[in-house]
């Protein structure tokens, strides 16, 4: 029995370590993989950390946890993830070193960095260099897409290859690059020109620039950006031109002047969805608390730099209808007439505009008894504070006559009757007081229960 004990002793404390670790997230991971029972996995994000393999540790805390993920072929499936997870770690640093600029000898700098010589990390040269020839080529591809993109030339390359040379300059990987680059560099030459409405005319003299910096010329990329940023140029256009006095005759006009592409259809589109913005607004602001009035809005339309289309009297309409309806409430009254504010009952539907009158005249009757109900309260607070001190002498005196009187040894002079009778003319004139403070009392509880009452029903009436 004792030793049997003595065996379950480390286990128990095991187990009571992983309780006591359970709320940290490594440990929580580390918890549900046992949970899984994916031994290759496992293996794996232990190779993948740098950690040599430790099958054994692994299979004694998933022992705690569930032991019956725990089979004959946990160890070569552990093992089989292991090495995956270590070739994934030494690839993934020399793709990072490769990336970054550094030669394929800072293998040998990895091999003393503080986290490999700590985790004693079975070496993997080779597929150090793989992750290495990876990086490399993400490296120079993307150092010839910066150059190409820039509007650097292709003899930029002679360059890269004589500095990179020490690094490993690979050829193909950025002259991959600086394609891609030169592509994107032109694409973004059409862009900003239709950007700023200057017509794709203008690839002629980009063309001509390129020809005499012996820049490699791609037209169709021009053509790309230019077509895509046009649209969006007319679109801003329209958008602008809506509520500035200018409409599709002008912008017509003005793109045959300059050469340029007119996107008829995409600028109507635009122009008319901004005119509906504008009239819906309008019929919005005059809706809350104006009269409905479209026709003079229409007719100063010309003075105020806008158009009227054919959709003007519906969104103007529709616009001002939900504000009115949202304006004509016996709620804004009630409140408007609480902070002595106006309102413009005539604007509202004649069937309501009885009882928002009502509501406004409620609210401000309202606000007065508000105002009596405080005064009253902080009488009554004032009143109840005052009996408080008179019955607290009242008590003090009334203590002191029955004192004097249960005292048998008190002399019977002058001066004690004097004090009696002092004493006795205080008690009269304090009780006479108390009486008077509660009748006051009573009579201000009951003009404050009158006032709440009173206010509680001009709210509860509005309604009706």
């Amino acid at each position: 029995m004792k030793k049997m004990i003595e065996r379950r002793i480390p286990a128990l404390l095991l187990m009571l370590a992983v309780l006591t670790l359970s709320a940290c997230q490594s440990t929580m991971n580390r918890v549900n993989d046992c949970k899984t029972g994916d031994w290759q996995l496992i293996g794996k994000k232990d190779g993948g950390d740098g950690l040599v393999q430790q099958f054994e540790d692994r299979k004694r805390f998933c022992s705690f946890v569930d032991s019956d993920k725990i089979r004959e072929e946990s160890a070569i499936q552990y093992a089989q993830g292991w090495v995956l997870g270590n070739q994934q770690f030494w690839f993934q640093l020399g793709r990072v070193d490769g990336r970054t600029g550094l030669g394929v000898v800072h293998y040998q700098q990895q091999l003393i960095s503080d986290k490999v010589v700590e985790n004693k990390t079975p070496l993997n040269p080779a597929y150090y260099e793989q992750g290495w020839q990876q990086g490399n080529h993400e490296y120079w591809y993307q150092t010839g897409f910066d150059d190409g993109k820039a509007g650097k030339t292709a003899a930029e390359e002679q360059f890269r290859a004589r500095t990179g040379a020490e690094i490993g300059f690979r050829q193909g990987s950025y002259r991959q690059g600086w394609q891609d680059g030169n592509y994107k560099y032109w694409e973004n030459l059409g862009y900003q020109d239709a950007h700023d409405g200057i017509p794709d005319s203008h690839l002629e003299q980009h063309l001509q620039a390129a020809k005499e910096k012996d820049l490699l010329a791609r037209p169709e990329a021009y053509r790309v950006g230019w077509d895509r940023e046009i649209i969006e140029y007319w679109r801003q256009l329209a958008w602008a031109d809506a509520v500035s006095g200018r409409d599709i005759n002008t912008r017509r006009d003005d793109a045959k002047r300059r050469g340029l592409k007119f996107l008829e259809a995409e600028y109507k589109q635009k122009w008319e969805q901004r005119l509906i913005e504008y009239w819906t607004e309008v019929g919005a602001a005059d809706g809350f608390g104006q009269p409905f009035q479209l026709d003079q809005r229409m007719a100063s339309a010309r003075s105020n730099q806008v158009f009227v289309i054919a959709q003007t009297r519906d969104a103007y309409t529709q616009a001002w209808q939900k504000q009115n309806a949202a304006y004509c409430t016996v709620d804004n009254a009630f409140e408007w007439g609480r902070q002595s504010k106006g309102m413009a009952v005539e604007v509202c539907q004649p069937a309501i505009q009885g009882r928002l009158q009502r509501a406004l005249i409620s609210g401000r009757d309202y606000e007065q008894l508000a105002y009596r109900l405080e005064s009253t309260h902080r009488d009554l607070r004032d009143h109840e504070r005052r009996a408080r001190d008179v019955e607290r002498q009242l008590n003090q005196v009334e203590a002191e006559i029955r004192k004097n009187r249960e005292d048998k040894n008190r002399p019977n002079t002058q001066e004690n009757q004097n004090i009696d009778s002092r004493n006795e003319r205080n008690k009269n004139e304090l009780r006479d007081q108390l009486q008077s403070l509660r009748r006051r009392i009573d009579e201000l509880r009951s003009w404050e229960f009158r006032y709440q009452q009173q206010m509680d029903g001009l709210r509860r009436d509005i309604y009706l």
